[in-house]
């Protein structure tokens, strides 16, 4: 083996052991959090009036879709009393622009003109009150996800506030950890980073996702020197379930 041969294998081991060195340094350098995955919302629908339940048009498991009826309660009354006051604000209606027509005649005074007015501003009051009340016997959902419980069952009778249906959505997940607030520097809003979940491993899938920091809170425990982060990680698939831990790695 001549010398040149010698002196470009000296080399190349040198070059390999800067390189080993440097990954191994960043190796040691990441951070890894333990954190939990939670979901992107979740929301409690209450009913806003106290009633009984005449029907409820999805189960537990559902995909819902903003805007879906989720279930209606008895409203008869309501109903009747919405026709009544649209059938008030039609006469009100009409007996206006006869009142128009009247006072550009200089047949009424602009007194009356003025009363038949206001009549037909508060029988639109009273129609958009009257429908709001019925309106209110219908339960929709608030945001796109999943249906995850149902509280109450048809005939049943609920009182205002009380709740009906859960509803979460994990198209997209948060992972919330802890911080120390030596590390801060490491890390600030909109960084990339990270998320292994081993639970969360079908379809051929990994479990490594990728995140981004979407919220770092601005207060930190006196008492631990913690403070919170809520990394957010797509979803569409939904093998992140929440309640699951998952590390956070931060390089």
């Amino acid at each position: 083996m001549n010398v040149s041969t010698v002196t470009r294998l000296k080399f190349f081991a040198f070059v390999v052991g800067c390189l080993t060195n440097l990954v191994q340094a960043h190796a040691a350098d990441a951070l890894r959090f333990d954190g939990l995955v939670l979901p992107f919302k979740e929301v409690v629908i209450s009913s806003p009036v106290q009633s009984s339940i005449q029907s409820i048009h999805f189960k537990e498991g559902d995909t819902v879709k903003a805007g879906d009826v989720l279930a209606k309660l008895y409203g008869r009354i309501e109903e009747l009393d919405m026709q009544r006051t649209k059938a008030a604000l039609e006469k009100r209606e009409f007996d206006f622009k006869g009142s128009k027509n009247l006072y550009a005649d200089k047949i009424i005074s602009e007194d009356e003109a003025l009363k038949n007015r206001i009549e037909l501003d508060l029988a639109r009051l009273q129609a958009e009150q009257a429908t709001e009340l019925f309106n209110q016997r219908t339960l929709v959902a608030p945001i796109n996800g999943l249906l995850v419980e149902r509280m109450r069952e048809v005939g049943e009778s609920v009182t205002a506030t009380q709740p009906m249906f859960r509803i979460v959505d994990i198209d997209q997940v948060y992972v919330q950890f802890y911080l120390h607030s030596e590390q801060l520097g490491r890390l600030q809003v909109g960084d990339n980073v990270k998320i292994r979940c081993s639970v969360a491993i079908t379809d051929g899938t990994t479990g490594n996702f990728a995140g981004k920091v979407d919220f770092i809170d601005p207060r930190v425990d006196a008492a631990s020197g913690l403070l919170r982060v809520k990394v957010l990680v797509p979803n569409p698939k939904r093998v992140i379930k929440p309640g699951l831990r998952a590390d956070v790695i931060i390089e």
